[in-house]
């Protein structure tokens, strides 16, 4: 698995409560059984217990989505946000109203304080909630670079059109995402396990993999985990322009 070895994994989203934890929890696990050291970051959380605006302890905040990836287990571990906020919204508005603002500066110098050969940086909301004014997730994950970006979206009713508007507004930006999974939603509809077909029939991507709602350890996720990392380990040998 020489391939991944250095890679940084920066996972966004089509919006929140998408399954972002639960992706990156069943990759940890994945790089976990193919015995790969892999360390998860969460560096801005909001709807946790304490604001500790650049603290940096090893151990993650309660209640925290940092806590699920540790509790995930494993090879792998997870270090504390260094922007976390006890009000459950947007992460600028939470920022603001602990008297605090989100510095992608910070949050690069921090990310880049912990080294692994996998390093899976998982993001707080859609790829284009704001952080602080004008600084989107879409702006941490260019100023984390050189990275690979993994778009979630949930295998919902809607997410045609959310996958659509997330693709074309990065592609007006001039970003190309093309690394995308889908995770199965809490309630599943008529659509669900009907999208990723859809997706690829009318041309918009194909999903790397879509996740059922099991635990990280079910053999089905198991299974997209190990789809998503063989995808990657390929993606790791195109040339350098290609990459975010």
């Amino acid at each position: 698995m020489n391939e991944v070895r250095g890679l940084r994994l920066v996972i966004v989203g089509t919006g929140t409560g998408v399954g972002k934890t639960h992706v990156g929890c069943a990759l940890l696990r994945g790089w976990a059984e193919r015995h790969i050291a892999a360390l998860g970051l969460k560096p801005i959380e909001t709807g946790i217990a304490a604001s500790h605006p650049l603290a940096s302890p090893d151990e993650p905040a309660a209640g925290s989505d940092a806590l699920k990836l540790r509790q995930a287990g494993g090879t792998f571990h997870v270090k504390h946000s260094p922007y976390a906020f006890p009000e459950a919204v947007s992460p600028h508005l939470a920022a603001r109203r602990a008297g605090s603002r989100i510095e992608l500066r910070a949050v690069r110098r921090w990310v880049g304080e912990h080294v692994a050969p996998v390093v899976v940086i998982e993001t707080a909301g859609g790829l284009f909630t704001p952080l602080a004014d004008g600084a989107t997730n879409l702006d941490l994950a260019l100023a984390l670079r050189p990275c690979t970006m993994l778009l979630v979206a949930p295998d919902r009713l809607g997410v045609l059109h959310d996958v659509t508007a997330t693709l074309g507004l990065a592609a007006a930006r001039g970003q190309r995402i093309t690394h995308i999974v889908l995770s199965a939603p809490e309630t599943p509809d008529p659509s669900t396990g009907r999208n990723g077909a859809e997706l690829a029939r009318l041309g918009i991507v194909q999903p790397l993999a879509i996740f059922p709602r099991a635990d990280e350890r079910d053999p089905a996720t198991l299974a997209a985990a190990g789809a998503t990392i063989a995808a990657l380990e390929r993606y790791e040998g195109v040339s350098e322009n290609e990459r975010y």
